[in-house]
């Protein structure tokens, strides 16, 4: 799949939105308008770099046009800009019912994730994971941030890896810091460590349903512990971490 920079993004954006052809000048001050610090040369660089791609078509002095094919660029374009911002919009959570849903959401993507893991993990990633659940003192706290993630990207199925890439972005590691705090006031963390462990278990043993069965069990009780914290005069607490993370 071919990257797009940003620049070049917005050009096809700004000529997709134009009814007529688009000289250089004219998109040298878009550009500018839309924060690019760019030179004339810059851009008649680029324009005839998507000309080369077949992207554009020259029309002379009066500039150049997008191709089908620009057309179609342009247009993958918007849809992936609107799901990221939908997407980045269903992780803006702001209290504990987003938060509730957002462990609902989990849920339904980590029972997956974990059947496709029982299934298809390579053996160091059995090992990666073995060794997350035995790890005991001050490293734990680090290896329970990382267990959801890992058995994401050990599902091998591309959907569910880049859907939990998303999930357990590093920026929103204070979240996680959240969900521990909160399994540490509800006395949960021994349960949630042996969770692990029994999941990771359905994993090696290459058994999905007891991998996915178990998962749910897990998330479940989460949730369960989530809405007591938070019923226990603590929602406060929940919204100050997600105000911070909002914040960043």
């Amino acid at each position: 799949m071919h990257h797009t920079p940003p620049i070049e993004s917005a050009l096809l954006a700004a000529m997709s939105s134009q009814a007529g052809p688009m000289g250089a000048r004219a998109a040298l001050g878009h550009l500018r308008q839309q924060g690019f610090a760019v030179s004339e040369s810059t851009v008649s660089r680029l324009l005839r770099e998507l000309d080369e791609r077949a992207l554009t078509r020259s029309l002379g002095k009066k500039g150049r046009v997008l191709t089908e094919e620009g057309r179609r660029a342009a247009a993958n374009l918007l849809l992936d800009h609107r799901r990221a911002s939908t997407f980045a919009d269903a992780l803006n959570l702001r209290d504990v019912h987003d938060l509730v849903d957002h462990l609902a959401g989990r849920r339904g993507i980590e029972r997956e994730a974990a059947r496709a893991a029982a299934l298809r993990a390579r053996p160091e990633e059995l090992a990666q994971l073995r060794k997350m659940v035995e790890t005991t003192g001050s490293g734990r706290w680090q290896e329970r941030l990382g267990f959801h993630r890992t058995i994401g990207e050990a599902s091998h199925n591309r959907q569910i890896q880049a859907i939990t890439s998303t999930l357990f972005d590093e920026r929103l590691d204070p979240l996680e810091h959240l969900l521990v705090l909160i399994g540490i006031k509800q006395e949960a963390l021994v349960r949630w460590d042996g969770e692990h462990r029994g999941i990771v278990a359905g994993i090696a043993d290459r058994d999905p349903d007891r991998a996915e069965r178990l998962m749910v069990v897990h998330l479940d009780g989460m949730i369960r512990d989530t809405e007591l914290f938070a019923n226990s005069g603590n929602a406060y607490v929940i919204h100050a971490v997600l105000a911070e993370i909002e914040s960043r």
